[in-house]
């Protein structure tokens, strides 16, 4: 096998195992969010984010598998990918909706920037380009939502 190629395929498994603990981190955050909003519409919307993520990881856990690797279940320990959601749990002390809304927000902005350098930096195949950009679309749906939430709540 030539080199590059080998080299390509460890960096595209190595950057869609990135994006599997960061759908895990992001389904995580939205399940601990729908628990400690108190708006019943807001803890539909996380429940449905926080599904959806878990739909992602599976749809990526396959992808990674398809590819020869070998998926990581967990969530982030280092710092640098879980800072998505880390501030949430202060959103929570002060019981405000608001601040649980603006750190999704955050944190969905942070994970297009992960698929945007993915996609832009990386050799995909075809199938796999088309699953993250739709996983993207999804993303962006979301990370709307979250942003016209925050000047309403």
């Amino acid at each position: 096998m030539d080199t590059n190629v080998k080299a390509t395929r460890v960096e595209i498994l190595d950057q869609l195992g990135r994006l599997l603990t960061r759908s895990h981190d992001a389904e995580k955050g939205y399940q601990e969010a729908s628990e400690n909003v108190k708006d019943n519409e807001l803890k539909s919307l996380f429940l449905t984010q926080s599904r959806q993520r878990s739909e992602f990881s599976q749809e990526l856990d396959r992808e990674i598998r398809a590819l020869g690797g070998d998926p990581d279940t967990g969530t982030s320990l280092a710092a640098d990918l879980h800072r998505a959601w880390i501030n949430i749990k202060s959103a929570f002390s002060s019981d405000d909706d608001k601040a649980t809304v603006e750190e999704c927000h955050r944190g969905d902005q942070e994970a297009l920037d992960a698929y945007n350098s993915v996609l832009q930096e990386t050799d995909l195949v075809a199938s796999t380009r088309e699953l993250l950009l739709r996983q993207k679309q999804s993303i962006e749906s979301a990370n709307s939502t979250m942003a016209r939430l925050a000047l309403v709540v």
